[in-house]
């Protein structure tokens, strides 16, 4: 069973999605917009962390834009989670988790707002792998998302400790939250060797995290003291790493970042109906920025390609050895120097950066 990253072929482009417990309404609705202009075929690989992986289980199994099915989906994030309905703390009278992830993935993601998981990896759409942390080897692990196993999945994507039993079976493998050990893993898909790389933030770009205390680590595992050391010590460090790696890309890397330009209304846990609505309101807003600015890119860089592979075919007519690329070309007629970074691009403000 392969739980690594795949390795990327052809456009190397892939789709990161951050979690944050209710703070994903953000990301629902970055992905509705980014549905309705930029469907999840423009991907290859699409990668979702947390109740990011809700979100993204939605936008990875709907082949066609559906601005219509997309806006009443939304409805989970605006309405079906606030109140008491997911989290109370009179759920453990009921022999319930203070998290209720029956009620949220059984019945709303299974039944009332049914997902499309049959379409997984159909109709051109790509790969969909939920991140998770394997408790055995207290190690990340990316399964890739099938129709039988998608609800156990995202019950152990959202197996928050504390909130919930903090664990839940995937084929034979008891796995947890992986943004308990890295939150947001963009490097993991740089050494995969994606260089197009669309993140999807669920706060403000420039925010740093400090390291779980130790009570936390704690009361989250409390007969795991090693996973509570790993915790505390991995979940800031990824964290604030990813941050720093999208704002300065390795040479040859573009990373685009839909994020909030400030810190959204809601939390971890907040279930007021009208801060859930604002968030996602300014994640469709986010979503509707980036995809243009997405396309635009993505449309370049379809025309370069086939610039370039015009360029190929005449190349092979040469017989001068040794002949330099097209683009060692361009640098030496402009007189350019090679780039030691990549390419950053934030959506939040529209603007782009090399």
């Amino acid at each position: 069973m392969n739980r690594r990253l795949p390795e990327a072929k052809g456009r190397k482009r892939a789709l990161l999605v951050e979690g944050g417990g209710m703070k994903g309404a953000f990301a629902g609705g970055v992905l509705h917009a980014l549905n309705c202009y930029l469907p999840a075929q423009h991907y290859d690989l699409v990668v979702a962390v947390s109740s990011g992986a809700c979100c993204a289980a939605y936008y990875a199994s709907t082949p066609d834009p559906e601005p219509e099915i997309g806006d009443h989906t939304l409805s989970i994030w605006r309405h079906e989670l606030a109140g008491h309905r997911l989290i109370s703390i009179f759920n453990p009278l009921r022999k319930k988790t203070l998290l209720d992830q029956e009620f949220l993935i059984d019945f709303l993601f299974a039944k009332k707002y049914p997902l499309q998981a049959e379409n997984f990896e159909q109709y051109g759409l790509p790969e969909f792998r939920v991140a998770v942390t394997n408790l055995r080897s207290r190690s990340i692990e990316y399964v890739r998302a099938t129709e039988s196993n998608i609800f156990p999945l995202l019950k152990a994507a959202t197996a928050l400790p504390i909130a919930t039993r903090g664990r839940h079976d995937v084929e034979g493998r008891l796995c947890s939250d992986a943004a308990l050990l890295n939150p947001l893993p963009v490097n993991d898909l740089i050494e995969c060797g994606y260089t197009d790389i669309t993140v999807v933030m669920n706060s403000p770009s420039w925010r740093t995290s400090a390291p779980f205390n130790f009570l936390t680590g704690m009361l989250s595992f409390p007969r795991d003291w090693k996973m509570a050391k790993l915790m505390r010590r991995w979940h800031h460090h990824h964290f604030n790493l990813a941050r720093s790696v999208a704002s300065a890309p390795p040479e040859g890397i573009t990373i685009h970042t839909i994020a909030p330009e400030q810190f959204l209304p809601v939390g971890l846990v907040t279930t007021d109906q009208a801060k859930l609505e604002e968030t996602v309101a300014m994640g469709v807003q986010a979503g509707e920025r980036a995809a243009k600015m997405l396309l635009e890119h993505f449309n370049g860089q379809q025309k370069k390609s086939a610039r370039n592979s015009k360029k190929g075919t005449k190349a092979t007519k040469a017989t001068r050895p040794s002949a330099p690329s097209a683009i060692e070309g361009k640098q030496r007629k402009a007189g350019q120097q090679p780039k030691n970074r990549g390419k950053a691009v934030r959506s939040d403000s529209v603007r782009q950066s090399a």
